[in-house]
């Protein structure tokens, strides 16, 4: 057991390494892409939309217990999920995109998420609480598409202040072989 275990490390230290790589060479893609017009209005309208915490909550535990959500829909299609999209498309790599506002809730997304809130994670920790420019996470198995993943996120801004955030789920190819999957 010991052995096998061993044996793995080094390629997981790769694909890790890989994944990192992937992210990283992608920052000037996400920055480019959460300045976009279109996304930065969409981000400043739902920060004017008041919700209270207890608000988010209750959204948030819909969204994750209930598939049929009409949330989940309105946030996943539309012209900022559509928008979002088409900046992407050509990105094969890229397998999920969303917006945050400032409350760490979701703006719109190329996919639906596992949940809305991401408030409590660190990607919107990092960028829009901390006011990091860019944040890459540890590549992990991602809960929303079941793929090997890295996570890319970076802070969105207008006029200079920070209004929200970006995510890129970028899919990595694991050495085994088996496809990123």
């Amino acid at each position: 057991m010991l052995g096998l275990a061993l044996s793995q490390a080094p390629a997981e230290d790769s694909d890790a390494a890989h994944a990192r790589q992937a992210a990283y060479a992608r920052v000037k893609t996400a920055e480019r892409v959460a300045s976009q017009p279109e996304l930065v209005r969409a981000v400043l309208a739902k920060n004017q939309v008041p919700e209270g915490p207890g608000d988010i909550q209750r959204r948030d535990k819909e969204w994750v217990a209930n598939p049929r959500y009409a949330l989940r829909k309105e946030l996943t299609h539309g012209p900022c999920a559509d928008r979002l999209r088409a900046l992407l498309l050509d990105d094969k790599i890229v397998v999920e995109a969303f917006l945050m506002d400032s409350r760490g809730g979701l703006v719109c997304s190329t996919v639906e998420t596992s949940d809305y809130w991401q408030g409590d994670e660190a990607k919107w920790q990092k960028t829009y609480q901390a006011g990091q420019k860019f944040f890459v996470d540890e590549p992990a198995q991602d809960a929303s598409t079941g793929l090997f993943a890295v996570q890319l996120s970076v802070l969105v801004s207008d006029a200079g202040e920070k209004i929200g955030a970006l995510t890129l789920t970028l899919r990595v190819p694991r050495s085994g072989g088996d496809g990123g999957k």
